[in-house]
């Protein structure tokens, strides 16, 4: 009888244990976000589980590459694989929808499964992929922040196919843990010259970034992507600038206001190479802001500029920048209007043009070497209404 409830006991026990593991395994499935180096936009409805990615038209569908970002512990996978499936890579080469009256965008449609980490429930999202161009014109008015942590800045012109993403920093100070919420971050919404615009803040990143040799993290915003994964290994090398562009950029314009920090943040280097940080007084209240736009020749989709050559690339053709004496404290909106300016015994051949052999980067931040982490903290950059101006527009 004693032995009878010794077994009756260890088998409760076992069950308990049982449903304490399984309630602590996580039931979510959904898709939270995704991005890759060629994403331009990518929208969610979680309602209808449909997942909308712009990318170039030059863009290589037969491996695109999509970082989902999924709750803790859970998969995903296509409903039916391709032979080319090489996650993150993804074929949809061979998906294309049939174009309609109703809709004329070139897209192509893959349902894709999430299982929750429990493996007890199940999403099936359609995610269609659409071909579009880099818009020329930015207002700054939409952000996408429902499920994020920080702001992320979008563009779209729905009757031209023109669609960005903007990328920023954001996700790599979101490492530090200094934000406590989104407007704590170094890339926001705020008023800007008409309607929304950008404000770009210089920030320290508190005992963390010290502890890895980056106390300050410039606020920029740019075309192009952030690697998150490398940003503490290499934060210069994560920031990929740039989409394929189809026109001939001749201005940069638009407008700002500034206003530089006090402490100003250098470093010598070490014997052993090491970056000795300390607060450089003959600097303080001298820091400037950043505005600029490259456009490089790019080998293929895959080719990126980054934070070491985004201005010294021999790849670099024309090249668009306000002097940093020109970069005025200023509480006022104040307009700049930058033209492009050839590089390297360069110039921009047409066939290589429409052939989407040309990427455009467009960069701002609140400190002109934020990519050192050499600033100030408090440096504040406020961006709006900026244009690229281009041949064909005839203005």
């Amino acid at each position: 009888m004693k032995l009878k409830n010794v077994f009756a006991g260890m088998i409760m026990c076992l069950a308990i244990t049982s449903c304490i593991q399984d309630e602590g395994l996580n039931v979510e499935a959904a898709i939270d976000g995704c991005n890759g180096s060629n994403i331009q936009l990518s929208t969610i409805n979680t309602y209808s589980k449909t997942v909308s990615i712009y990318v170039s038209k030059a863009t290589d569908l037969s491996a695109l590459e999509i970082q989902f970002e999924l709750p803790e512990g859970a998969d995903i996978e296509p409903v039916d694989a391709a032979a080319n499936d090489h996650a993150p890579k993804y074929d949809f080469s061979n998906s294309k929808v049939p174009v309609t009256s109703e809709q004329t965008l070139e897209q192509y449609q893959r349902k894709f499964r999430v299982t929750s980490e429990s493996r007890t429930t199940e999403a099936v999202y359609m995610i269609t992929v659409i071909k579009s161009e880099l818009p020329t014109e930015y207002h700054f008015e939409n952000i996408e922040d429902g499920n994020n942590k920080y702001h992320i800045f979008y563009e779209f012109n729905l009757q031209k196919a023109e669609m960005l993403q903007w990328a920023s920093g954001n996700p790599g100070f979101n490492l530090t843990g200094m934000a406590r919420s989104p407007l704590d971050y170094i890339t926001i919404q705020s008023q800007g010259y008409i309607g929304k615009g950008a404000k770009l803040e210089t920030k320290s990143t508190g005992s963390f970034g010290a502890g890895v040799s980056m106390p300050i993290a410039a606020g920029n915003l740019f075309i192009g992507s952030f690697e998150v994964g490398n940003a503490l290994k290499d934060a210069m090398k994560a920031t990929k600038f740039g989409f394929p562009f189809y026109k001939h950029p001749t201005r940069l314009s638009g407008y700002y206001k500034f206003k530089p920090g006090t402490d100003y943040t250098s470093y010598t280097l070490g014997s052993d190479g090491k970056k000795n940080f300390f607060i450089d007084a003959s600097m303080n209240g001298k820091d400037k802001g950043d505005i600029y736009a490259v456009l490089y020749e790019a080998d293929n989709v895959e080719d990126f500029l980054d934070g070491y050559n985004s201005l010294n690339s021999p790849k670099i053709v024309s090249l668009a920048r306000i002097k940093s004496e020109d970069v005025k404290e200023t509480s006022e909106w104040t307009s700049f209007d930058l033209p492009f300016v050839l590089q390297n015994n360069k110039t921009i051949n047409d066939n290589m043009l429409a052939a989407g052999k040309y990427k455009l980067a467009i960069v701002f931040s609140s400190s002109v070497e934020g990519a050192a982490f050499k600033g100030s903290v408090g440096s504040t950059l406020w961006i709006d209404e900026v244009t690229i101006h281009c041949e064909e527009d005839n203005d």
